[in-house]
């Protein structure tokens, strides 16, 4: 399992020195840094623990996820200046670098409360600084379409609107992520993949319930109805090199809809064993069995 990783999101209620110890245990060698997750005033300490644990930091999530606001807040900080966002992007490039992420995850955000073309012009202009500071940090930010399941975080819906946002900001450190759960049914997306593989900064992986019973609905992969096996081999065969994260949102009732089989319910311990479990057999199926 040298390419899978778990974004600390999908232990929501662990710490960051757990999760490093959980991804040590089951033998992973990189982990999904949330800035959320850091201990404020701890910075030195954490960047200990983490290098102490050998891992690699993999898709890195901000605690400002996009120029626009997304709605609601969620997990993110709850800013609506788009200027004030940008500059909390930039701040959050410098403190995540020292970690050395092999990409840092953004949206557009939303574009309620503006016309198309002004939210374009503004998430153009933002997503175009972050990655100019990125760059002068040596790092790449990959932009992630954003279904609408109860949470707006993008408005940019497919692979293709996201490859023409990505060569609008035209800086040449700005991929893509291809996070199965919002591009699994999309009809272009595959077909996009073998042309477009040296774009992709990220895959982060999960399961689709149909339908979904609330806006944090995603599943352990092989629990849901998303051919993982038919995307790993496409994206394999394209010659994707990257890291597959695993990123859950399973509503435990904190996002006022429970689901029953809730992620974030479970013993931690079983949800990287079932989790490591289903990409494993999502893997063979789609590989013929090459190497994780």
């Amino acid at each position: 399992m040298d390419r899978f990783a778990v974004c600390e999101f999908t232990t929501m209620d662990t710490t960051f020195e757990q999760d490093l110890e959980l991804a040590r245990r089951y033998g992973l060698r990189g982990i999904g840094i949330c800035e959320a997750k850091l201990p404020a005033g701890e910075d030195e300490r954490s960047l200990e623990l983490f290098r102490a644990s050998g891992l690699v930091a993999t898709s890195t999530l901000a605690a400002v996820l996009s120029p626009l606001p997304t709605v609601p807040a969620g997990l993110y900080a709850d800013l609506t200046d788009p200027d004030e966002r940008v500059a909390a992007m930039c701040a959050s490039l410098d403190r995540l670098a020292p970690f050395g992420p092999d990409t840092i995850v953004f949206s557009t955000g939303a574009e309620v409360g503006y016309s198309r073309d002004d939210a374009m012009r503004i998430a153009i202009d933002g997503i175009r600084t972050v990655a100019r500071h990125a760059a002068g940090l040596g790092l790449t930010i990959s932009i992630e379409p954003v279904r609408d399941v109860g949470f707006n975080a993008s408005f940019l819906r497919t692979m293709r609107e996201t490859l023409d946002f990505m060569d609008a900001v035209g800086e040449p450190n700005v991929l893509l992520c291809y996070d199965v759960y919002h591009l699994w049914d999309d009809p272009e997306a595959l077909g996009l993949v073998p042309g477009n593989a040296h774009r992709i900064g990220s895959v982060q992986v999960n399961d689709w319930h149909e339908p979904p019973r609330a806006r944090g609905d995603r599943l352990i992969p092989g629990d849901g109805v998303i051919d993982l096996a038919r995307i790993i081999g496409t994206l394999e065969d394209a010659g994707y090199t990257g890291w597959y994260d695993l990123e859950i949102f399973s509503d435990d009732g904190r996002w006022g809809t429970p689901v029953p089989d809730s992620v974030w319910a479970m013993d931690p311990d079983d949800v990287y064993r079932r989790s490591i479990d289903g990409f494993a057999a999502a893997w063979r199926n789609g590989t013929s069995g090459k190497d994780a």
